[in-house]
């Protein structure tokens, strides 16, 4: 019985893959090959060999100082290498070329008559990438260097393929960055408020779903909001371009921000995959009305410390996180905010590193960072960040992000 079913029509290989295979087999044919080797009839006898195997991109060496001489200019794809040559033999151009970062992935494929185990093993450690027996047998000297070549020209297409990745990826890191305040930016309100905003922003992968900004909503209010998407990467970073593009499309009518942080989280609902939502908390700060108004959407809890609660307190949060359903409420909150107030904002990393049941960093240890319990005389974001990565211990599983704004007191600064 025959259990291959044909093809159909849809599933034929394209015109355009076939253009591409053969492509990639004129590539490799079309590869530079080193051949070093002293004796002039072996020389003749492998570009016979290799010629009949379709290489003709040929170039030949008598002994290794010449060798690294031809791979210096020439860079060929691979090396067919003899063992036994006079002033510099074939193990000591092994061990130059690993030595050197330019050519450490260069394959090199040693002729030897080598037959025992410590032998083959002498050549594996000088740095040779596979071996073929003396007395050369053609077939599998083109065996050996069609499958090294393929190697090659598959790393190279992935070299390519991830130095093209990295590029894209730092775009859009400067985009992502981009829609976060510019230390310029900052500067600015600074000086139109009087309140000091200080920040930190880090990606555990290329991309994050994290996100925060600040700015001026007239000349008593200056807005803030810290947003976190489900997840990190790709993903969420797109998310992240999605809210921004949505907040630019949407007004705040008349000051109302419960039916503004509603509206949001109904368009957001829309324009999520199924399974992506964000936390976020987000409000303004009135100077001339002394006070702090916010929405909470299940952002971890902000940290208010004020003249008449100098140990600090942590403010409600509880709401369903955008995004998730289309119907969900967030009531404004308001808590007084003076001269000589601070808010503390973060994103869940820094009390879920490593993760939510093994915490390093709990609610107790972030008071006592931000209100002097650990050191008096530096600013509260520095004593916060250096305590938090001395005890993380490795690379962070999460986007971090914390945010602090901060009013001087009057008749001076904190």
């Amino acid at each position: 019985m025959n259990l291959i079913r044909p093809l159909s029509a849809e599933h034929t290989p394209s015109e355009a893959s076939t253009g591409d295979v053969a492509a990639v087999e004129q590539s490799i044919r079309e590869s530079k090959i080193l051949v070093v080797d002293d004796q002039k009839m072996i020389r003749e006898l492998l570009k016979i060999y290799l010629n009949a195997g379709g290489y003709k991109n040929l170039i030949f060496a008598t002994d290794g100082d010449e060798a690294l001489e031809e791979i210096e200019t020439e860079e060929p794809d691979l090396v067919v290498l003899d063992l036994q040559m006079p002033r510099l033999g074939g193990l000591e151009v092994c061990q130059t070329l690993r030595a050197n970062p330019r050519f450490s992935m260069l394959p090199v494929l040693v002729q030897t008559a080598a037959d025992s185990a410590e032998d083959r093993a002498e050549v594996f450690r000088a740095g040779a990438t596979d071996m073929v027996g003396k007395p050369i047998n053609d077939a599998e000297l083109l065996a050996r260097v069609g499958i090294h070549l393929q190697n090659r020209h598959m790393l190279r297409q992935l070299t390519h393929y991830r130095e093209s990745m990295e590029r894209e990826l730092q775009l859009a890191r400067d985009m992502q960055h981009r829609i976060m305040p510019s230390a310029r930016g900052l500067a600015q309100l600074q000086d139109k408020y009087g309140i000091e905003i200080r920040s930190h922003f880090e990606n555990c992968d290329a991309l994050g779903g994290d996100m925060w900004n600040a700015w001026s909503v007239n000349d008593d209010r200056l807005g803030f909001h810290i947003v976190d998407f489900t997840g990190h990467g790709v993903v969420a970073s797109l998310n992240t371009f999605r809210f921004q593009s949505l907040i630019a499309a949407t007004n705040l009518d008349g000051g109302n921000q419960q039916a503004y942080a509603e509206k949001i989280n109904s368009r957001l609902h829309r324009l999520l995959p199924a399974g992506q939502f964000a936390t976020a908390i987000a409000g303004y700060v009135d100077i001339r009305e002394n006070v702090m108004r916010y929405t909470a959407a299940a952002g971890p809890k902000p940290f208010l410390i004020s003249p008449e609660d100098p140990e600090g307190r942590f403010l409600p949060s509880d709401g369903r996180p955008l995004g998730m359903t289309p119907d969900a409420e967030y009531p404004e909150r308001e808590v007084p905010f003076p001269p000589g107030s601070s808010l503390f904002l973060y994103s869940d990393a820094l009390t879920e590193t490593p993760d939510m049941i093994n915490p390093i960093y709990d609610e107790d240890r972030m008071r006592l960072a931000l209100t002097g319990g650990i050191a008096r005389d530096s600013h509260p974001m520095d004593v916060i960040l250096s305590d938090f990565f001395d005890r993380a211990a490795g690379p962070l599983n999460d986007d971090l992000t914390m945010i602090m704004l901060t009013r001087p007191a009057a008749g001076g600064t904190e």
